[in-house]
């Protein structure tokens, strides 16, 4: 009896701790005879393990990201069509059947003419375009590009170049001589009348003979009213002389009227021993009484 009651009490004790743990509320045992108290050694206690529910993991809720406004769509710029390559004259310029001046010339551009270009020769230094209905040729250096100028393609008609002219024979040369120079008509080829005075007192004329520029003596000068007219006077010798010994090289003097002075035009010369005239003549005015020209200076010179 005492064994049942004990086991009884151990039973209800377990039941007791296992309905705390995993029922919220207990059901109430029904009731029994509640014994006489009695000392009775208490068991030792065995743990029991107690097990836990499991809690199910609940996943985050994601939070919604903001919507992203969408950026414009770029409309690209539609692209300008580029002109077709041309050509405009810088002045007028010959238009030949082909690129070279040894083509022949069909036409010309006046400046600020222009044309389409249809093609260049392989060096890129002559264009070619319609010229009214048939390929002309301008060059390069005398035109101005316009336009698509990349486009512009190698001509594929380009027409073969003209023969060669023949080249002409060069002539001989005729080697020039030397001129020869003439020889002065006179000994003394210098006649010069260097000044006329005022000489109210009379008229007369006077000056030096030279040779290659210095003084020369003993030359034989003449006056006459007319070239190589008759002698107003015998000859006058340059230079100091029977007579004149005091004149200086070279000199001579004539007089025409001491007093009252005589206007005309009068002719100077120098003569040979034999009278002919071995110079050019110098010719001076005299105009008479009064302040004017009466007494001039005369000149010859041989060079």
């Amino acid at each position: 009896m005492r064994r049942n009651t004990v086991l009884l009490a151990a039973l209800a004790l377990v039941l007791a701790l296992s309905a705390a743990c995993v029922a919220p509320v207990a059901t109430p045992a029904p009731p029994t005879k509640t014994p006489k108290p009695t000392f009775t050694p208490t068991p030792a206690w065995t743990p029991t393990t107690q097990v836990f529910p499991t809690a199910t993991p609940v996943p985050p809720t994601a939070t919604p990201e903001a919507t992203a406004t969408p950026a414009p769509t770029e409309v690209p710029p539609t692209a300008t069509p580029i002109p077709a390559p041309r050509l405009t004259a810088n002045q007028t310029v010959n238009v030949r059947r082909g690129p070279g001046t040894n083509y022949a010339v069909i036409g010309s551009l006046s400046g600020g003419q222009s044309a389409e270009v249809t093609g260049k020769n392989p060096a890129g230094n002559w264009w070619q375009f319609d010229y009214s209905g048939q390929m002309g040729w301008v060059i390069g250096d005398l035109v101005t590009l316009s336009g698509d100028t990349g486009s512009i393609q190698v001509a594929q008609n380009i027409p073969a170049p003209p023969p060669p002219s023949p080249t002409p024979r060069p002539q001989p040369t005729a080697v020039p001589q030397p001129t020869a120079v003439p020889k002065p008509r006179y000994e003394f080829n210098i006649a010069v009348v260097g000044r006329c005075d005022r000489q109210p007192a009379g008229n007369w004329f006077e000056g030096t003979v030279y040779k290659g520029g210095q003084p020369a003596n003993g030359y034989r000068v003449v006056f006459s009213y007319a070239p190589d007219g008759p002698w107003v006077t015998q000859p006058q010798i340059s230079g100091p002389h029977a007579g004149y010994l005091n004149w200086n090289a070279g000199y001579y003097s004539h007089i025409i009227n001491a007093t009252n002075p005589k206007a005309g035009d009068w002719y100077v010369w120098i003569v040979d021993p034999n009278g002919a005239r071995i110079s050019e003549l110098a010719k001076w005015h005299s105009t008479g009484p009064g302040e004017g020209c009466n007494q001039a200076v005369v000149d010859f010179d041989s060079r």
